[in-house]
Parts: C-alpha cells; structure tokens; sequence
C-alpha cells in the first residue's frame, strides 16, 4: 500500500523526518500483517482457545465486522484497517496537529492509491505548496522509486470520450453531443513546473512526468506532448500492472526528492494538547 506523506496542507509525521518514517510505516505494516495473519489463521483453524463469544473473544476484538472467510478478504480488511493509520500520520506530528475533515475518511481517490500501489510508492494528495510566501495548490503527485507523476484524475459524465485538444480546451462527447472544458494540462504544466524548480534549486535529478487518468472514459489524442502520458480506460488495464509490478526499495534519491517537496509544502496545524497519546500502534 502507498504512503500518504502529505494531504494538502494538513501537518505530516513525514515533514519531520522523510528519511525516517517511510521504512518505519513498511515496518509497522509488514509487522502487523503477519499478528493478523497468524490470529485469523489461529481464528479459522479447530483451535478452541479462540472461540470465544464474549466482548473479549477475537472476533468483537479484531474482527469487529465479522471474520474474514478468505485470505483476499482478510488483506482488504487488513487496508481498510491500515487506512485510519495513515491518515493520523498524514494529519498530525508529535508536537503538532491539523483538524481531519471526515471527507478524506470516505474519499476513493485516496484509498485508490493508498491501497493499490506498493509500499514503496509516496503519495501527495493536492498538496499546496508555499512559493514567495504565497500558497499554490498542486495536482496529485506519486513518487515511485522511478520518478514523479504529476496526476490529474478526469471523470466526466458517464459513457463520455474525451477528446484532447490543444493546452487550453479539451472536449467531451457523448450520444453525439460535443462540450468543452478546461484542458488538464493547464493545472498539470504549472505543478510540473513547481516540482521541476524546487527539485533543481535541492539538486536532485530525478525524472517527472504529467499524467491524464481517466480509467472510465476512451481518451482520443493525436499525440501525447512531451513527458506526457495519456491514460484512458484502453490504457489502463496494462498501466496499473505495470505500476503495481515495481518491486525496487525506497531509493534514496527518492527520500530526497520528499524532502524538498515537503520542506515546500504548506501547513496549517495547532499545538497537540499534552494529554493526546501518540500511538503508533495500528
């Protein structure tokens, strides 16, 4: 599952030490999973110390939703779980905190990529970056052990094409009907250009590409512009495993690469009261 590193400008565990808490979140997560595991295992076999009916049994403990039947369910069990987590990481530092708006908790833009990508994949969620004092807000931004996509997600009326048309105007068609809209590249070249200025004033050379998804809609282009990948529902089948196939580690040039990002990034938060625990515990 990615890390969700930065949610707009919400205070991150991460902006406190980029080089620390990517390994420490696979190493929290990895742990966990294999206590799951072995209790559901435990759980499902004959082994009577497990099957208890009352509020301290296995079942109302963990399971809280009924015991998973298969190990495919357990795993998207064991996701939904972790999500929480990681949005407590993406909302609050040891010292600071920002106020979570329930949205994010039911958004499917964030647990599509927090849950569907590798471990080693670090996800920003429309951060909103701080340049000459002034905050701009950026497009999606996954950070692989690649390179960075710049994301724009498109989704347009059910059952529409999208037809690319120059820098400004794009189109959608749909039961013969044509309408324009704002082309994505307009919001996609002006985070290209934050990410490219702030990597190149901390020296990191690292790889950066736009990237139109639309996995419900046909994209027709003429030609993709320059470090520019157009993903449509035609594309997106091979797109996503040849994503999810990465099996590199973190690299370093990618923790440095968070590092000026997140040194960018704004954030609104308040002191965390001396009483609120921190658990790292998922």
């Amino acid at each position: 599952m990615a890390q969700l590193i930065k949610l707009q400008d919400y205070a991150s565990r991460y902006e406190t030490d980029p080089f620390r808490y990517p390994a420490q979140f696979i190493r929290l997560k990895k742990e966990n999973w294999k206590k799951m595991k072995h209790l559901w295992r435990e759980y499902s076999s004959e082994n009577p110390r497990y099957h208890y009916t009352n509020e301290q049994g296995l079942e109302s403990f963990i399971f809280k939703d009924g015991v998973p039947t298969t190990e495919l369910e357990l795993k998207q069990y064991f996701l939904d779980g972790m999500f929480p987590f990681q949005l407590k990481w993406a909302s609050r530092t040891i010292r600071e905190m920002s106020f979570l708006d329930d949205i994010y908790k039911e958004d499917e833009t964030l647990k599509y990529f927090l849950q569907r990508f590798p471990d080693t994949f670090l996800f920003m969620y429309a951060p909103i970056f701080r340049l000459k004092q002034a905050p701009v807000e950026g497009d999606h931004l996954l950070i692989h052990p690649q390179g960075i996509y710049c994301i724009k997600i498109l989704e347009r009326e059910q059952g529409a094409d999208i037809i690319a048309g120059d820098d400004r105007t794009w189109y959608q068609e749909h039961n013969l009907i044509r309408s324009e809209f704002l082309s994505p590249l307009v919001s996609l070249k002006r985070t290209y250009r934050i990410v490219r200025n702030i990597l190149q004033a901390y020296d990191v050379d690292f790889p950066i590409k736009q990237l139109v998804l639309a996995p419900n809609h046909n994209i027709k282009a003429q030609t993709e512009p320059y470090l520019t990948e157009f993903i449509g529902a035609e594309e997106y089948q091979q797109w996503f495993e040849h994503m999810r196939s990465y099996l590199s580690p973190i690299k370093s040039i990618q923790l440095k690469a968070i590092r000026a990002l997140l040194s960018h990034s704004q954030t609104t938060s308040v002191k965390r009261p001396e009483w609120d625990d921190d658990d790292d515990m998922i």
